[in-house]
């Protein structure tokens, strides 16, 4: 799933509550912040020195740069 897709996924998640749309995106954001603080110890999550390492580089969920990825495509919602 691409950053883009999921962060609709999250974000559709929180919509049908009854919730304005700032705070739906603070929920997607709160989301994000655990999933990425429950990983920091580990020492392979932080891909983001990869990303620039070759023009085939395609973010994986299971690393920061997906994640920060996925933030980013929530706030242009």
């Amino acid at each position: 799933m691409s950053p883009r897709e999921k962060a609709f996924s999250i974000y559709n998640s929180f919509y049908g509550i009854p919730l304005y749309i700032k705070n739906v995106k603070e929920c997607c954001y709160k989301v994000i912040d655990e999933i990425i603080e429950s990983r920091k110890d580990d020492p392979a999550f932080d891909d983001t020195m990869w990303e620039n390492a070759s023009e085939f580089y395609n973010p994986h969920p299971m690393y920061l740069n997906y994640w920060l990825k996925v933030r980013e495509e929530i706030k242009n919602l």
